[in-house]
């Protein structure tokens, strides 16, 4: 379903209009009624953000070892990439701290 082009009425009767906020640390798109101040979440920004903070309190997020050529690839999931403002080609280090591999911006 296409949420953008969605023309929302509050319950207060007043006109929602597109706006970007923050919620749980990140931002995401959504709708606020001009009367009320009231704020309605875009659904899939919402399903992301969710994914996003189960992830960060697991402190765990699993990941396929993939090989590519003669290299060896861990990916990233798409949460984790918007979550962080990861771009393709940025430059990330890896770090061993005790038993951990730890990626690092």
């Amino acid at each position: 379903m296409e949420f953008d082009n969605l023309k929302l009425k509050c319950e207060c009767g007043g006109n929602m209009k597109k706006i970007r906020t923050e919620w749980k640390g990140l931002e995401v798109r959504g709708w606020r009624c001009n009367r009320c101040n009231e704020e309605v979440i875009n659904p899939v920004d919402a399903q992301k953000a969710l994914e996003i903070e189960r992830a960060k309190k697991r402190n765990l997020l699993t990941v396929k070892l993939r090989k590519v050529g003669k290299s060896n690839v861990v990916t990233v999931p798409q949460p984790i990439m918007e979550a962080e403002n990861l771009r393709e080609g940025q430059k990330l280090e890896w770090g061993i701290e005790g038993r951990k591999l730890v990626l690092t911006l």
